[in-house]
């Protein structure tokens, strides 16, 4: 049965299940908040609102996580992002963090910390969706900068993400 269904479309399935999950809960709270009785109707609200909330986090992990088979793993443990690939990789802490950046051909992340290594990250390296979290709780983070700069593609050169509120320049 594994065979039944093609891998490229397994991957798109799998990668957008959280978000059908998010939508089944939103959908069976607006169906309690039109049929509901009483106290269930009001309760077939709030459960259509947090699955609305469920669905925007879900949709926004999905356009994160990258196609393909990157090389390497990364762990995002008590605070820091390590990465370990087949020609390096590296660990960092979130608090060392200055900058992040989408490479030119936007296949990697590069990380950079405040002794000014950069470490390379593959987008589509097995863990990958933990960057989604960690990068999240950076301070001052935009999430839908970052989407928006993965959804297009590759660009002349690399783009910067994310850079730390105290580390901008004074101009």
């Amino acid at each position: 049965m594994s065979r039944f269904i093609r891998p490229a479309a397994r991957a798109a399935l799998r990668r957008w299940a959280e978000t059908g999950a998010a939508l089944a809960v939103t959908l069976a709270g607006l169906w309690w908040a039109f049929s509901g009785p009483g106290p269930v109707h009001w309760l077939g609200w709030v459960l259509a609102a947090l699955g609305a909330g469920l669905t925007l986090g879900a949709v926004q992990r999905a356009q994160f996580t990258a196609a393909g088979l990157g090389s390497g793993l990364i762990e995002v443990i008590e605070g820091e992002v390590r990465y370990f690939g087949p020609r390096g990789g590296g660990v960092l802490a979130l608090d060392l963090m200055v900058a992040l950046s989408l490479s030119a051909d936007a296949a990697y992340w590069l990380v950079e910390g405040k002794d000014g290594t950069v470490l390379v990250i593959p987008r589509a390296a097995s863990g990958h969706e933990a960057l989604f979290d960690a990068f999240a709780a950076l301070p001052g983070f935009d999430m839908t900068r970052l989407l928006r700069m993965v959804a297009q593609g590759p660009a002349p050169r690399a783009r910067l993400v994310w850079r730390h509120p105290d580390r901008r320049l004074l101009t």
